[in-house]
C-alpha cells in the first residue's frame, strides 16, 4: 500500500495543485512489523473542510469568481494527474489543503499561546488549493484491471456506490463536481451527506436524478441486488433547482451539471471541464465592480 500509494505521489511531481512527495523511507526488514514512512511538503494546516466552516462562523458565503478560482486550480490539478495515469479516487474537501506560502516563515508560538495562523487573515489571491490524501488512488496501466473501491464517501461517484469496476478517472472529476455544489451551498457541510451507503445514494440521486446512471453503458451489468438500490422516485435531475440562476449563472451551471453527472461516459473529464467557457476571460460589469468596493477588492480566509 505504501508502495503503491508513493509510487502515484512520485507520477505527479511537480504539478502546482498536488501536494508534493519528496522520499519513501522503509525498513530494511520485510516484515508485517516494518515501519514505512512518506515524506511530502507541509502545506499548512488548513484544509478545504475547515475553510469552508470558517466561512460559515464568520458568515461570508463564497462569491461565484472565487469558486471559480478554486475549481480551475483542482481541475488543473486533476487534468495533469489524470495525464499520469493516476487517480486519486478520494477526492473531498478533506483531502485539499491549502497553501498560501507563509507556512515555512511564521515563527513557531510559545506553549500555550494562541497561534497566530489560526485567527491570522491571509489573501485568497494568495492561496494555492494543493490535493492530498492519496492513500487510496490507483496508476492506471495497459491491460491492469481496476479494484472494487469499498470505502464510500459523500463524493464518492454513482458508479463506485454501485459497487461497479467500470470506472476511470470520471470518478475523480464527480468528487470535484461536489466539492463544487458544497463552496456554492454555502453550508459547510457535504450535499450528498449521509450516515450510510444508501442514505448517500438517496441524496445523490433525488439530486441528480436516475436517468443518467439508467442510460449508463455499464448499468445492465450491474447485480440486480446493487440495481435495486436505486431510489424508485429519482427521476429527472433536480440540481437546477437546487443552484438557481440567481445563486449560479448559466455557464457556471454548465459545469457543475458536467460534473455531476450520473451518467460516467457522459461526464466530464477535468481537461473538458477547463475548456467550458465559464473559465474563459471573465468580463467585469458595473455590478461586480461596485460589490468589490463595498467588501474589499481582495477575499480573506
Amino acid at each position: 500500500e505504501v508502495a503503491r500509494e508513493s509510487m502515484c505521489l512520485s507520477a505527479c511531481r511537480g504539478i502546482p495543485s498536488i501536494v508534493q512527495h519528496r522520499r519513501t523511507y522503509a525498513d530494511a526488514y520485510q516484515s508485517e512489523n516494518g515501519d514505512s514512512f512518506i515524506v511530502m511538503d507541509y502545506v499548512g494546516r488548513l484544509n478545504l473542510r475547515g475553510y469552508m466552516q470558517r466561512r460559515v462562523t464568520r458568515r461570508r458565503r463564497f462569491s461565484e469568481a472565487e469558486v471559480r478560482r478554486i475549481m480551475k486550480q483542482l481541475l488543473e490539478g486533476a487534468k495533469a494527474m489524470h495525464g499520469q495515469g493516476v487517480l486519486h479516487l478520494d477526492i473531498k474537501p478533506e483531502n485539499v489543503l491549502l497553501d498560501d506560502g507563509t507556512e515555512d516563515r511564521k515563527e513557531r508560538p510559545k506553549k500555550g499561546a494562541i497561534e497566530a495562523d489560526v485567527r491570522g487573515e491571509v489573501k485568497g489571491d494568495r492561496v494555492v488549493y494543493k490535493i492530498g490524501g492519496f492513500g487510496m488512488s490507483q496508476k492506471k496501466g495497459p491491460g491492469k484491471s481496476l479494484p472494487e473501491v469499498t470505502i464510500l464517501t459523500p463524493y464518492s461517484a454513482p458508479e463506485l456506490l454501485l459497487h461497479s469496476r467500470e470506472y476511470d478517472d470520471r470518478v475523480d472529476t464527480w468528487g470535484l463536481g461536489c466539492i463544487m455544489a458544497d463552496l456554492l451551498s454555502g453550508t459547510g457541510a457535504s450535499m450528498f451527506d449521509g450516515e450510510s451507503d444508501i442514505e448517500i445514494m438517496a441524496k445523490v440521486f433525488g439530486i441528480v436524478g436516475t436517468e443518467g446512471i439508467k442510460d449508463w453503458s455499464g448499468y445492465s451489468g450491474l447485480a440486480a441486488d446493487r440495481k435495486s438500490k436505486l431510489p424508485g422516485d429519482g427521476g429527472i435531475s433536480r440540481l437546477r433547482h437546487k443552484f438557481p440562476s440567481r445563486k449560479l449563472s448559466s455557464a457556471g451551471f454548465e459545469v457543475l451539471s458536467g460534473l455531476l453527472e450520473s451518467n460516467p461516459e457522459k461526464r466530464l473529464t477535468a481537461a473538458e471541464a477547463l475548456q467550458k467557457p465559464w473559465f474563459g476571460k471573465q468580463r467585469r460589469g458595473f455590478g461586480s465592480f461596485f460589490k468589490s468596493c463595498m467588501v474589499g477588492v481582495l477575499p480573506e480566509i
